[in-house]
């Protein structure tokens, strides 16, 4: 059964100076606002869901407002472009939302007004039971006698009439959901007119765009990435998978797991991917200096929480002191918590897992080991070790501290057989690529 859906406040990305969101009293900006809340809450639960009275829209799509709870018990309206919505929308006509998604994108269907909090509607006078219908004993009127012109009339006994059987209702089948993905990248990404780069540019779709995948094939130049055949609005061509991230209905042609974790920040754009131990050890992913960093939807144990010491306010990374990206000696010193920056490393235990991302372990020989997971170039960190975490709390925010060249988060996964592993560096034979576990 899918989670209740919540609300995560994401702001306006391209404005990251406002840090607020108005809350208001209806859903329309004609209401009163009546308090303000941070960007960044997340697991805030749906109470209603309203089009916007007014009928306000960007480029032909009216606004939906959605009514939020908060912790100290006040409740108000935010508009659906400030927020990402997650679980089972259905009772607000959203679909069942796997993969925390920007709420203005998503398609929603018309709903009454009165929500599953009202008392459900009573007929006025409740129907009597059924009762058996027993076919009464013809009924013979007493004998005439007749006249020499009028014969007496027949007596023709009429049999009751059965009750037409019950039909059930004809429910309309729900129709698949359709493959979904938003472009990833923060400079947007380009589109061609086939599956490899070496093919014509179309155009230029900016991040966040939403598309729907139609076909996926492999790279024509024999690549390990596949491209997807997408459209968006007019648009109709290929873009690579890397460049995208995909909503759980792309599980059909293989690009993700409909059970995978979240991605660990909301608003993020990739940067790099996974390249073993011989490269690049994890995924990096840009985001703003501040934005949320957020463990997984079941909680995680805190392994360590580690301060680095020579990742100042003012000097945060390698550059700011003139050391040159992945400087073998740097990255050797624990002043610089061998490159990592301030990090936090949290466990996931294996019953907590995916049932996808358990079969993958089993397919790597590593059948019931934990997940162990570093945060690593934070700004700050917000949890202590030892600690045990709810579902999605923020570990601390995205920063640019130890061996980094701008504002992003390095997550690096490995594997132990032991749950009260506490040796980072021990678990390298089991590094692992992400995917098994994110959305990207």
């Amino acid at each position: 059964m899918a989670a209740p859906l919540t609300a995560y406040i994401r702001g306006l990305p391209e404005t990251p100076s406002i840090r607020e969101i108005n809350i208001r009293s209806g859903p329309g900006t004609q209401y009163a606002m009546v308090f303000k809340q941070p960007v960044g809450l997340s697991g805030l639960p749906v109470l209603d869901a309203k089009p916007d009275e007014q009928g306000n829209n960007f480029q032909g799509k009216v606004y939906t407002w959605i009514k939020l709870q908060f912790s100290d018990g006040q409740s108000g309206w935010a508009r659906d472009d400030l927020l990402e919505l997650i679980g089972d929308g259905t009772a607000f006509g959203y679909p069942v939302i796997a993969v925390q998604t920007f709420a203005f994108v998503l398609n929603r269907q018309a709903v009454s007004d009165i929500r599953t909090t009202a008392a459900p509607t009573t007929p006025a006078v409740p129907p009597a039971p059924a009762v058996p219908i027993i076919p009464a004993a013809p009924i013979v009127p007493a004998p005439i006698a007749p006249t020499p012109t009028t014969p007496p009339p027949a007596v023709i006994a009429v049999p009751a009439v059965a009750p037409a059987p019950a039909t059930a209702p004809t429910v309309a089948p729900t129709p698949p959901a359709v493959p979904t993905g938003y472009v990833n990248m923060r400079d947007g990404a380009n589109v061609r007119s086939g599956p490899g780069s070496s093919n014509t540019l179309l155009t230029k779709l900016s991040r966040n765009t939403q598309i729907t995948v139609v076909d996926v094939k492999p790279d024509q130049a024999g690549g390990t990435l596949r491209w997807a055949k997408i459209k968006s609005g007019t648009v109709d061509g290929w873009m690579r998978e890397d460049v995208l991230r995909f909503d759980a209905s792309a599980s059909v042609f293989g690009l993700t797991q409909p059970d995978l974790y979240p991605a660990s920040m909301n608003d993020r754009w990739w940067v790099r991917g996974y390249e073993g131990p011989q490269g690049h050890w994890g995924w990096d992913w840009g985001a703003r200096v501040g934005e949320p960093v957020l463990c997984g939807p079941k909680g995680a144990l805190v392994i360590k929480s580690v301060q680095c010491t020579r990742c100042t306010p003012e000097r945060p990374s390698f550059k700011d002191y003139g050391i040159p990206l992945s400087d073998s000696r740097s990255l050797s010193d624990p002043a610089w918590n061998f490159g990592y920056g301030h990090y936090v490393i949290v466990r996931y235990l294996n019953e907590m897992l995916p049932e996808s991302t358990k079969q993958a372990l089993v397919n790597l020989r590593l059948g019931g080991a934990h997940i162990f997971v570093i945060h690593a170039h934070l700004n700050s960190r917000s949890v202590n070790e030892g600690q045990n975490l709810p579902p999605n709390t923020a570990l601390g925010t995205c920063g640019d501290t130890g061996n980094s060249e701008a504002a992003h988060l390095h997550l690096e996964m490995r594997a132990s057989m032991n749950a009260n592993d506490t040796n980072w560096a021990g678990m390298k034979p089991n590094l692992l690529d992400p995917t098994i576990l994110f959305s990207r």
